[in-house]
């Protein structure tokens, strides 16, 4: 389990970097599905091998959270390959809820690895979507991470 949850966070970070560095960086994740439409919705449906170990690590009561959060990032992968309106109200709305989802999550788990998202949301206007985004990956990645050792 604990290979999986590694390899899952590899490649995110190798396929986001990426991504990224042919691409510059964009406004939100979201933006690089205009260039990378199907490689964007492998990294984003990769987050599923988290949730195994998500769920061990969560207590009974709050693991709703974990379950909510990933499977919203999967609805907002799978918004990013049609163009859609019905599809950017659904990626809007699972966005939103994925948020909200893996910040109370990582609350629960250890609130200070919510540091990454409040240093990222304190570093200016310019592209915040795509900093919230990051600073929540980093968060999350954290708190699993500190909770393996």
């Amino acid at each position: 389990m604990v290979a999986i949850t590694y390899f899952t966070m590899f490649i995110f970070v190798v396929l986001l970097l990426s991504m990224s560095l042919t691409a510059g960086t964009q406004g939100s994740y979201s933006a690089l599905a205009k260039q990378w439409r199907w490689l964007l919705l492998v990294t984003l449906w990769s987050q599923v091998g988290l949730l195994p170990v998500m769920l061990d690590m969560t207590p009974d009561p709050w693991k709703w959270l974990a379950f909510l959060g990933v499977g919203a990032v999967v609805f907002c992968g799978g918004a990013t390959i049609f163009d859609l309106k019905l599809d950017w109200w659904t990626h809007m709305i699972s966005a939103a809820v994925a948020f909200t989802a893996l910040t109370g999550w990582v609350l629960v788990i250890n609130d200070k690895c919510l540091l990454p998202l409040i240093v990222c949301m304190a570093a200016g206007r310019e592209n915040w979507k795509w900093r919230l985004e990051t600073g929540i990956v980093i968060s999350v990645y954290m708190a699993i991470i500190f909770h393996l050792f």
